[in-house]
């Protein structure tokens, strides 16, 4: 989850900065190798929180 998550953000921010130029690609995997560690980190830190969040409000 966390991988698609970042993939789909980067690629998009790294789009929007530099548009689809040559070294696009270069650039999106670089931001990514950042993004998807903090990406995965927070998911696994936060998942607990967010299930017990949505279990309240669902019950």
């Amino acid at each position: 989850m966390s991988a698609t998550m970042t993939c789909c953000v980067s690629a998009t921010v790294t789009a929007v900065n530099l548009g689809f130029s040559n070294n696009f690609v270069e650039e999106w995997l670089y931001s990514w190798g950042i993004a998807f560690p903090i990406g995965f980190a927070l998911l696994l830190l936060l998942s607990p929180v967010y299930r017990r969040v949505v279990e309240v409000i669902v019950h």
